[in-house]
C-alpha cells in the first residue's frame, strides 16, 4: 500500500499549468461535446497514440490515485481527468503523460509493471470507472471545467488565486474535514542552502539573498490553512504557487525555516491543495456518496453531465 500511496503523493503535484496563460490565448470559448479518443504523446519515447477514452482514463487512474479507494471515488477522478482533458484539448493543448506539461498516464505495459500481480486485482474497479469518466463530464456554464484535484488538501480547498493568479467560480474553498488524519498529512525535509539557492536563481538570476540565510524568506503570508499567499524572496515578492513549483515542494501549505545548518521544510497536504482533494473524495464514498455529489460538493456550482 505505501507504493501505491507514493504514486498518488507523485500525481498529486501534477496540474501546475497556467490557466490564465490558457485563457489569455483560447479566450472563453469551448465546445461542450465529450470525445470518444484521445491522442497524446508518451514522453520517453516520444511515441503518439490514439486510445479511446475508456483506455485513456483507465491508464489516468493507474497513473493518479491508489487503485484500492472506494469505486465512486475512482469514478470522480475519471470524470475529473476526462473533464481535464477535455479542457486541455478544447484549448488547443496537446496531451502526453507528462505531469509537468499534461497529467500522468500509464500505458497498459506501465500499470502492470508499476502494479505487479495487483494489476489484475483492481483492473475490473478502474474499468468501471473509466467508463463512467468517459461519459460523465463536469461543466460550468456549458463548458468543460478546469477540474484540477490534489492529493491530499490542508483541512480546504486552496483559492487558485495562490497557485496561478486567477480565479475560477467553480474553484470556491471546500472544506476537507478528513485531510488532517491523512497518515502523511504533515510532513518535514531538508534542504540544503545550495539547493534552495540554484532552484531560486534558475527562475530568476537577479534574485539577491543575504548572507544572513534566515533573511531569505521574509513577510511570508499566508491564509487560516497554512497556503501561502506570498513571501518576499530575495527583494521579490513571490506567490505561494510559485514557490511552491520553483523549489519542487510537496504542498502549498508550507513553512521554510533556516536551522543553523540547512532549510527545514514543513508542509502539510500533498499537490496545489486546489479542486478536488482525492483523500477526502474516499472519504466521501466511504460514507456512501456518490461520484457527482462527490465532483459537485468540490467543483461549485458546477454540473456533471452524460455525455
Amino acid at each position: 500500500m505505501k507504493k501505491y500511496a507514493v504514486l498518488v503523493l507523485a500525481a498529486a503535484v501534477l496540474i501546475g499549468l497556467s490557466p490564465k496563460l490558457f485563457s489569455l490565448i483560447w479566450g472563453n470559448s469551448f465546445p461542450d461535446k465529450g470525445k470518444k479518443e484521445f491522442t497524446l504523446t508518451l514522453t520517453e519515447k516520444g511515441e503518439i497514440i490514439t486510445v479511446s477514452a475508456e483506455e485513456y482514463l483507465m491508464g489516468c487512474l493507474f497513473a493518479q490515485i491508489d487503485v484500492s479507494y472506494e469505486e465512486e471515488a475512482l469514478k470522480a477522478q475519471a470524470s475529473a481527468a476526462y473533464t481535464y482533458a477535455l479542457r486541455l484539448c478544447a484549448e488547443g493543448r496537446e496531451l502526453s503523460d507528462s505531469s509537468a506539461l499534461c497529467q500522468p498516464y500509464f500505458t497498459p505495459a506501465k500499470a502492470k509493471e508499476y502494479y505487479g500481480k495487483s494489476y489484475e486485482e483492481y483492473l475490473p474497479k478502474v474499468k468501471k470507472a473509466a467508463e463512467y469518466g468517459a461519459s460523465h463530464g463536469i461543466y460550468y456554464e456549458n463548458k468543460p471545467i478546469y477540474s484540477v484535484y490534489c492529493s491530499v488538501s490542508a483541512g480546504a480547498s486552496a483559492h487558485p488565486d495562490y497557485i496561478w493568479n486567477m480565479s475560477f467560480p467553480y474553484l470556491a474553498r471546500a472544506e476537507c474535514p478528513k485531510d488532517p488524519e491523512y497518515i502523511y498529512f504533515r510532513t518535514e525535509n531538508e534542504m540544503t542552502a545550495e539547493n534552495v539557492r540554484d532552484r531560486l536563481l534558475s527562475f530568476d538570476p537577479k534574485i539577491q539573498m543575504p548572507l544572513d540565510y534566515s533573511l531569505w524568506f521574509s513577510d511570508t503570508v499566508r491564509d487560516e490553512y497554512g497556503y501561502v499567499i506570498s513571501a518576499n524572496v530575495g527583494g521579490r515578492e513571490l506567490s505561494g504557487g510559485e514557490l511552491w513549483r520553483i523549489l519542487k515542494l510537496r504542498s502549498t501549505a508550507f513553512e521554510i525555516i533556516w536551522n543553523g545548518i540547512s532549510f527545514t521544510v514543513v508542509t502539510k497536504g500533498y499537490g496545489h491543495g486546489a479542486g478536488m482533494s482525492q483523500y477526502s473524495a474516499n472519504e466521501m464514498a466511504k460514507e456512501g456518496m456518490k461520484a457527482e455529489e462527490i465532483l459537485e460538493y468540490f467543483y461549485r456550482g458546477a454540473e456533471v453531465k452524460k455525455v
